[in-house]
């Protein structure tokens, strides 16, 4: 392999690898603590939880997934598996098509959910064809359409809701 394509796969990788450390944080930061387990004389009662809180941890286990299958696809991209590639990325567009994945109605968050689903798919065809090089720009742009939507729910959406 050219050293040029060596040094270009390098940054691929490591790109990647950043790219899911940043995730993986985004969606820690966003998981609700974990409450200490009650004593031993006493029986574990599960408290009552708010809709809101119910809604939070749903929403955490949807994010959880969501980077359960970004792991996938970087797993495959790293050691040429075109299947588990596309698994990750088909996991990924179907997780775009629930109604869970809508967080708003807003124009411009509709663009950028109907914008990771045309590259998802984009992702889906290359890895078919068996194209290592197609499909690991493809993640990059699956990758960057997560981190820019994410900046706008947290910058647009999250500061423009009311609180309750």
């Amino acid at each position: 392999m050219p050293i040029s394509r060596h040094l270009a796969w390098r940054g691929v990788y490591v790109f990647g690898v950043i790219a899911s450390l940043c995730m993986t944080s985004l969606v820690a930061a966003q998981e609700p603590k974990a409450e200490k387990p009650p004593a031993k004389d006493q029986p574990a009662e599960e408290p009552e939880l708010s809709p809101e809180e119910k809604e939070k941890r749903l929403l955490s286990h949807f994010m959880r997934r969501k980077l359960e299958a970004s792991s996938e696809i970087l797993e495959g991209l790293s050691i040429e598996d075109f299947t588990l590639i596309k698994e990750g990325a088909t996991k990924l567009y179907k997780m775009s098509t629930v109604e869970k994945w809508r967080r708003s109605n807003d124009a411009l968050y509709r663009q950028y959910s109907s914008e990771f689903q045309r590259v998802t798919q984009d992702l889906i065809r290359s890895a078919d064809q068996g194209d290592l090089d197609r499909s690991a720009l493809k993640w990059m742009d699956v990758t960057m359409k997560c981190i820019e939507c994410h900046r706008y729910v947290r910058e647009t959406l999250i500061i423009s809701t009311p609180a309750p």
